[in-house]
């Protein structure tokens, strides 16, 4: 690095605002965390070999900028501040000293309406980045167009290219006339690239909140050093319905589980820690978008809101004000001095009742009464609010999810974006388009009056603004991508954390079944021996969201990376035929058959300890729409064989539905249809390895590896143990195995009985199944789960369960 001599100030003791920890103060207020020195000492800038500025000062901000970008620094009272307007003079927003509101303010007040426009488009996902990290053309139109939050879809690149990009990114709009900085964003990404923290469900499976707040601070950190202030999440629906397909994505299906887990992951995220110490909103601060308002798990049919199948949200339990209270009495309420979640995504469903009970039959994103009275009347939330994605989209054009405006001869992108806002929404997710954002403002004009929509747009900008003070991100954009690179890439990363995330892994490991003490601590050195089979996946077609059949090609593997495997184990593994004699793939080469894998037999595995296998969860054909390649509606099905939907319990007729062209409501009942799930194979090989094992007289142990409850009467009484990964963590599955760790994982949601139990059950009310009893008498509900000693109950099983709550506090 290298120094730079500028201005006449006497260089000082430097404080640096480094990535310290991470943070939280209410957004309503957002109050300095110290009081702000009225003069300062001076500063110094340096050169960093990443190409940018940084300006360090006695008693002030750290602050960076591109040396290429033509930005100037302003003087006054002894510190250094950024000339965003380039007048030489120090303007309210400029002013780091100020509140974040008072600079949100200033600057909502300032910018056109095109800026504005820009501000309150989030773009679509860019999943790539240049050899050269350079900006794209495609990237320079919508940044030029003064878009400023990126959605970074680049987990599968190194950080430090990540950070790289990023960069560039900032410098390219700081050189620019709008020099409003990006504010990078992330989908939740646990082990791409990032050290690999519990998933939600796999966190809820702890039951403990310290956890999830050292894991929202450790995906801080991480996000941060790559140059992203904001955070997608984290999924905060109560999973009230075990077919879900995003129930992964969540703290499970209990709402004061979800509650708790909610403010601790938050405040982990949002707090600036420094010594300890909560400094609320900081540069170490990672702003939560807390989703998807008002909750999104209620689907009819356990079916899911990407798609037109699963736009109906249904409350036959008349549970609609449950599902609020993750939000209401948790994201809302943190303990931690950010105070509430600083960013909020609608959902896609329309909570549907024929006498409009929820308000008017539309996604969430364009609900008078979900976001304008709920959210911000009723509830107060004062933080921005962001679509989910594709809520503009014309049916036809790709992913579209404008449910209950998708007639195109009434509605048109522009038109949707204009009631969304018009509503309290801010910022429209997937959008790259501000022009949308300007016609709108066109037609809030129209129908409201320019003045009205002059208030409606500077009140978006001011909430979205923000998030980009309360971060830093006007004074210090700029990151060290080689500290991304020490910190989080494989090769030379940060091994304290990735091994405390092997550990918080670990706690979220449920044991299900232990039959006759299989699992137990180790005794001695030497690694157990064990026969893990190769997971044989057969060849399938599916739907894609975005319209169109694939074909999926026959697999064979190994099931965890054989190093992994032989860090716990001795292994040994079938053999697979080094010519493959199935189908052939599109490209015209055969595929991999059943026939060509060699399973060992009793005989093999006589010296062995026991068999592991590590079994895929049962997956339908349209785990989103509950479709068949047809169009058809079929069950979702949480069991591996097929099931027929031809039970008392089915309803016949759907409760929910669009209105037809001859005025008859839409029936989306799957009564007397059949499940067709993809991987049936999986239960024949469970079923196949548990023989052999107990033919060579040896235990049968399983590792589910599930995203949502299933069903495990199938093949539990024929294996002797039962572990559930909720997060793909097999690893710390297998550490259990060998006995290194002691279980304590709690099931943050209920395995049902059969499919019948599936079945009874509401799609809006949480923990209502029966449940299934294993062979030595367990009943896996909610807070079930076994150590060594038994079942276990503690402090937490006293906690939560309890009967669910049915409301927010008052």
């Amino acid at each position: 690095m290298k120094s730079i001599s500028r201005r006449g100030f006497f260089a000082g003791t430097a404080v640096t605002a480094g990535l310290l920890g991470l943070a939280a103060c209410d957004t309503t207020t957002n109050e300095p965390a110290e009081e702000q020195p009225s003069s300062g000492g001076g500063y110094t800038e340096t050169e960093t070999e990443a190409g940018y500025i940084v300006v360090e000062q006695e008693g002030g901000k750290r602050l960076s900028y591109s040396k290429d970008s033509g930005l100037k620094l302003i003087e006054q009272d002894g510190f250094a501040f950024k000339d965003f307007e380039g007048t030489g003079e120090l303007v309210p927003y400029e002013d780091w000293r100020l509140t974040a509101e008072e600079r949100a303010e200033d600057l909502a007040g300032r910018i056109s309406i095109e800026q504005i426009a820009g501000l309150m488009c989030f773009s679509a996902h860019q999943t790539s980045i240049e050899s050269d990290r350079a900006v794209t053309d495609e990237q320079k139109e919508f940044l030029d167009g003064n878009v400023r939050a990126v959605l970074n879809a680049a987990s599968s690149f190194p950080a430090f290219q990540q950070a790289e990009w990023a960069n560039n990114m900032q410098a390219y709009v700081e050189g620019s006339e709008n020099k409003i900085p990006i504010n990078f964003s992330s989908d939740p990404r646990n082990g791409n690239n990032c050290i690999d923290w519990p998933g939600n469900l796999a966190l809820a499976a702890t039951f403990d909140p310290e956890m999830a707040k050292q894991t929202g601070a450790g995906i801080a950190r991480d996000m941060r050093l790559m140059g992203i202030t904001t955070f997608l999440g984290p999924q905060i629906d109560v999973s009230s319905d075990p077919r879900w397909q995003r129930f992964s994505g969540t703290f499970g299906e209990d709402p004061a589980l979800s509650r708790d887990m909610t403010k601790a992951f938050c405040d982990g995220m949002q707090s600036t820690v420094v010594d300890g110490e909560d400094q609320g909103w900081g540069t170490g601060s990672l702003v939560a978008m807390i989703k998807h308002w008002p909750a999104e798990a209620a689907g009819e049919g356990g079916r899911e809101g990407h798609v037109d199948g699963g736009k109906f949200a249904v409350y036959p339990g008349d549970n609609f004000e449950a599902l609020m209270i993750p939000f209401v009495d948790g994201g809302f309420k943190l303990d931690g001095k950010t105070g509430c979640a600083g960013a909020i995504m609608t959902s896609y469903t329309i909570a549907y009742d024929e006498n409009e009970k929820y308000g008017e039959l539309v996604g969430s994103g364009f609900s008078k009464y979900k976001v304008a009275e709920l959210l911000r009347d009723k509830y107060g939330f004062q933080g921005s609010a962001c679509t989910d994605w594709a809520v503009l989209n014309d049916q036809g054009a790709g992913m579209a999810t404008s449910w209950g405006l998708e007639d195109g001869s009434v509605w048109n992108p522009a038109k949707r974006a204009s009631k969304s806002v018009e509503v309290g929404v801010d910022q429209m997710g997937g959008c790259n388009d501000p022009t949308l954002l300007v016609s709108a403002y066109e037609d809030m004009v129209a129908n409201l009056g320019e003045e009205q929509a002059d208030a409606n747009f500077r009140a978006s900008a001011k909430r979205l603004l923000l998030g980009y003070f309360n971060t830093g991100l006007f004074e210090d954009p700029y990151v060290d991508p080689d500290v991304a690179r020490s910190t989080i890439d494989k090769e030379g990363g940060d091994e304290e954390s990735a091994a405390a995330a092997l550990d918080a892994q670990v706690k979220g490991i449920v044991m299900l079944k232990n039959h006759d003490g299989v699992i137990k601590a180790a005794e001695g050195d030497a690694k157990p021996k064990v026969y893990v089979p190769m997971r044989y996946s057969s060849s399938y077609q599916s739907a894609s969201m975005f319209g169109g059949i694939s074909t999926t090609p026959s697999s064979c593997e190994l099931p965890l990376l054989q190093g992994t495997l032989e860090k716990y184990f001795e292994v040994v593994t079938d053999t697979v035929a080094e010519t493959y004699t199935g189908p052939a793939d599109e490209d015209g080469n055969p595929t991999v058959a059943e026939a060509d894998i060699t399973r060992l037999t009793a005989a093999d595995i006589a010296d062995c300890d026991y068999v592991v296998v590590c079994a895929a969860a049962p997956t339908n054909l349209d785990e989103r729409g509950g479709k068949d390649l047809d169009g058809n509606f079929i069950p979702l099905s949480n069991q591996y064989r097929p099931y027929t939907a031809d039970n008392e319990y089915v309803r016949q007729v759907s409760l929910a539905g669009d209105i037809l062209e001859d005025g008859t409501k839409e029936n989306r009942s799957y009564y007397g249809k059949t499940s067709i799930m993809t991987n049936e194979v999986q239960l024949d090989q469970i079923l196949q390895a548990a023989a052999t094992a107990h033919e060579a007289g040896k235990p049968c142990i399983v590792i589910l590896d599930i995203a949502k409850p299933m069903c495990v009467h199938e093949f539990e009484p024929e294996v002797d143990a039962i572990l559930v990964s909720m997060s793909g963590a097999t690893e710390a599955a297998c550490r259990i195995i060998c006995g290194t760790d002691e279980p304590s994982g709690l099931l943050p949601m209920q395995m049902p009985k059969d499919m019948l139990d599936v079945e009874k059950q509401l799609e809006d009310v949480p923990r209502d199944m029966e449940c299934y009893t294993d062979a030595d008498g367990n009943k896996y509900d909610f807070g079930f789960g076994l150590n060594y000693s038994g079942p276990i109950s503690d402090e937490r099983t006293e906690k939560y369960c309890v009967e669910p709550l049915t409301a927010p506090e008052a």
